[in-house]
């Protein structure tokens, strides 16, 4: 094969991986997402503004950086009506948050509502809401095949979730704390992931991402106004984190902020601290 035609093929690659991975719901064609080999029979979109015009102001997906929405409806069979509402948010951690605290969701088995089973499925940064009626049926790996058809199809926790420690965690304990932060106000998402081992509970927090000096000073401020006991060490921050428990903070260099809080003594929290702060600093994300 001639070089300039290897050249070619690999821009032609390059060109659609891009389009793939900057894929939005205003930007595919979702009749041709199909659902028991069936095209929807209507299809409704939403930009961030309408967005939230459209749905419930108690939903607050304001909070969330809600991109787009669309609303798919099929007719798998006569008389059987199953609807998709499609939440893409501006990530996967977003959605995500959106799913850890909405309450709004439920993924694991279907909620019933009135005369309709619900159940949402998240992968990567979309979110599934899934309704249909009480008598009919939808196996749960035709759901899952219909996600799985989108672009950008992930799924687990995103990449933030990984520079925390992963031994000893509690399945269960993950959360994404949006604006209070240990009871405490903020002005950045935080991380956060429960553990178990050797008879100890703990937790670990990172930043979403990165958070400025003036957050961060507001927060330890916050901390201070709330009379919880405050102790400083160069840029490390040990408090009072309630409950009985000792915790410990520090912003990085490079502004991301990590804290480690728990029913620790001082040598035991100060090693895990220092482990934790080492792998979100070396982590990429």
């Amino acid at each position: 094969m001639r070089t300039f035609e290897i050249l070619g093929l690999l821009l032609c690659a390059l060109f659609w991986g891009a389009c793939e991975g900057n894929s939005t719901l205003l930007n595919l064609n979702l009749y041709k997402f199909l659902y028991r080999e069936k095209p929807p029979v209507h299809v409704q979109l939403y930009d961030s503004n309408s967005v939230l015009q459209h749905v419930p102001h108690a939903w607050h997906l304001h909070r969330y950086a809600i991109s787009n929405m669309a609303e798919v409806d099929y007719a798998p069979t006569p008389g059987d009506t199953l609807h998709i509402r499609i939440l893409e948010f501006s990530s996967d951690m977003a959605a995500l948050a959106f799913y850890l605290n909405s309450g709004l969701v439920q993924e694991t088995l279907p909620v019933v509502e009135g005369d309709s089973r619900e159940i949402a499925m998240r992968a990567g940064k979309r979110l599934f809401v899934f309704r249909y009626g009480l008598l009919r049926n939808h196996e749960r790996a035709e759901l899952e095949h219909y996600v799985q058809a989108f672009p950008d199809y992930r799924t687990g926790l995103p990449q933030e979730f990984l520079s925390l420690p992963l031994q000893d965690r509690i399945p269960g304990e993950t959360s994404i704390q949006m604006r209070n932060f240990l009871g405490i106000p903020s002005e950045f998402p935080m991380l956060a992931q429960g553990y178990q081992g050797n008879d100890l509970r703990w937790n670990a927090a990172r930043s979403w991402g990165y958070v400025s000096q003036e957050a961060w000073q507001k927060w330890i401020a916050n901390i201070q106004r709330s009379d919880r006991r405050v102790e400083f060490s160069a840029d490390t921050v040990r408090f009072d984190a309630g409950a009985g428990e000792r915790g410990v903070a520090l912003r990085l260099t490079g502004g991301r902020v990590v804290c480690v809080w728990g029913h620790l003594g001082v040598k035991s929290l100060r090693e895990r601290f220092e482990k934790v702060a080492q792998d979100v600093y070396d982590s990429p994300e």
